[in-house]
Parts: structure tokens; C-alpha cells; sequence
């Protein structure tokens, strides 16, 4: 049994047992047992709706809403900015394959980005929703249709179990297009063919940005490509062409950003959320009944 449980089975039975002090002071009568009683039930009563709540959140963004909101940090009606984004680990030997920001960062980064919707979906969530779109990144052609919105905190579960219904957006089944986008399209890569492995689910918790200034809740579904002897040939080619448009970093390099301690190197270079692919976290990623292994021609 878990410690929650554990609290919530020991606050009931206090519950209980109060209760029958109530009962009991009122039929014998003893009054001053009935109202010492009455008044520790009130406050049991408040810390067992509590502890019943807390079972009910198995993720830790889950709790870190909880706690905000009881702390009244967040209201039910204030916008959480979401951003659902697939990523690509692609390792050869000990190095992984980063690509540079599109937008500007400066900042090499996986290979991927925002989950994007059909028309249909985002007509839907608008009005059962009543999410916005998010003003935080530049909204054009580009990011239009994307998974990074504001989503008011009281739909935000509801919301969540709707983007995993969802039909009308990109699926797991396909992630083709910013793989296609970021390494084929620009030349840096020729695979006609990619097959590539679900490994999990990554949340953060619900925290304050203090870049977009707003509370925030990312969501990264990584998969991993599978290479052929051929593609690691082409990807180790790469290797020893310095580029601008690529990288290929340790897993030293991305848990550090790229900044190398005790030298002049101090700037980062390396985007943070590059973390979420490194083989060694992948034991904390949330699991899911997608496809194990995916194969699709380009």
C-alpha cells in the first residue's frame, strides 16, 4: 500500500472513530466528548477530501497542480501554457545527432517538435476548452495548428485525456514530418527510410517560466531511431564535417548545455530539454500502449 493510501485508510478510520464519539456523547449524553469531537471531525473531514484528491494524482504534474492550486498560487480559470512536442534520440557510438534551432535560439536541440493538429481538432478543443493560442512563440505558418497553447487550469486534466484520444493530429504511428523538415529536406541527411522505436512519455511539472513568464506544463514523447549500417555510415561521415547546422554532443555535454566548467567555455549552447533523450533517463519516462516499433518510407 502506498504512503497516500496509507493516509487516507488511517484519516477515515479516525473519521470513524470520532464519529462514534459524537454518537456516543450524545446518548449518554456526555456533551463536552460530543463537541470535543464535532470539532476535531470538522478538520479530519477536510484532511480526508484531501488525501482522497491526492490518490487520484499519479503523475507529479499532477501534484504540482494540486499544490498550487490549494496554496491559491493558481486559480481554476487562470491559462497554463502547454507545449506537446515529439523527440528524436538519435545515438551513434557515444555521441548524439542534435539539429540548430529554427527559431533563433542559437541552440542545438533533438530532432523534432510541437505535435501538430488538424484543423477539425483545434476547432474542437477551442469550443469544449476554450483554449488560445500561445503568444509566447511567434505565431505563423509555421507553428500554426501547433500543441502550444493556453489551456485554462480546470479543463487541463479533461484536456490532457483529449490530446491522447485525439485522431485529428500527428500520431505516433507517423513523425515523419519534422524529421523530413530538419535532416532531409536541407540535404544533411539521405534516408529514404526510417524505423524508429516508442520509448516513452515525458512531463515536467507545473512550474513558473521565467523566460515566457507564465506556469507552464511540457509534455515530450521521445522515439528512438533505429539506424542501418548504412544510415550510422552517413551519420559518422558527418562526424568530422564541423557544421553549423548540427551537432553531435556527449551525454556530459547536453546534461551541462554544452558550458564546460573550469575554462572559458561558458556559454550554453546546448538547449536544456535535450536531457529527456539520453538513454540513461529513460527509465523515468511514462509508458504507453503505442506501437513498440514503427517503419515508414520517406
Amino acid at each position: 500500500m502506498t504512503k497516500k493510501r496509507i493516509i487516507l485508510v488511517s484519516l477515515i478510520c479516525l473519521c470513524l472513530v470520532l464519529f462514534a464519539g459524537i454518537l456516543v456523547g450524545e446518548l449518554k449524553p456526555l456533551p463536552v466528548i460530543a463537541s470535543i469531537a464535532s470539532l476535531f471531525l470538522g478538520a479530519s473531514l477536510s484532511h480526508t477530501k484531501n488525501a482522497l484528491q491526492d490518490c487520484t494524482d499519479y503523475f507529479p504534474w499532477q501534484v504540482s497542480l494540486r499544490k498550487l492550486l490549494r496554496g491559491k498560487v493558481i486559480h481554476k480559470n487562470d491559462p497554463i501554457r502547454i507545449s506537446f512536442a515529439y523527440l528524436y534520440r538519435i545515438k551513434v557510438d557515444d555521441k548524439y545527432f542534435l539539429v540548430k534551432n529554427a527559431r533563433g535560439t542559437g541552440k542545438f536541440q533533438p530532432v523534432g517538435g510541437a505535435f501538430k493538429m488538424q484543423p477539425t481538432e483545434k476547432s474542437y478543443i477551442s469550443s469544449v476548452f476554450h483554449v488560445t493560442d500561445d503568444n509566447k512563440i511567434k505565431y505563423d505558418q509555421t507553428s500554426k495548428n501547433d500543441y502550444r497553447l493556453f489551456v485554462p487550469v480546470k479543463y487541463l486534466k479533461k484536456f490532457i485525456s483529449r490530446f491522447d484520444q485525439a485522431k485529428d493530429r500527428e500520431q505516433i504511428s507517423n513523425l515523419t514530418r519534422e524529421f523530413s523538415e530538419e535532416v532531409i529536406s536541407n540535404g544533411i541527411l539521405k534516408f529514404n527510410h526510417i524505423e524508429y522505436r516508442y520509448c516513452g512519455r515525458h512531463f515536467t511539472e507545473i512550474s513558473y517560466s521565467r523566460v515566457f513568464n507564465c506556469y507552464e506544463l511540457l509534455l515530450a514523447d521521445i522515439v528512438e531511431l533505429k539506424l542501418t549500417a548504412e544510415q550510422e555510415s552517413q551519420l559518422r561521415a558527418l562526424m568530422s564535417i564541423e557544421s553549423d547546422k548540427y551537432y553531435f554532443a556527449t551525454a556530459d555535454e547536453i546534461k551541462s548545455c554544452g558550458v564546460i566548467g573550469g575554462t572559458n567555455k561558458l556559454s550554453e549552447f546546448i538547449a536544456d530539454h535535450a536531457t529527456k533523450i539520453l538513454q540513461e533517463n529513460e527509465l523515468n519516462l511514462i509508458p504507453s500502449n503505442s506501437p513498440n516499433t514503427i517503419s515508414i518510407d520517406l
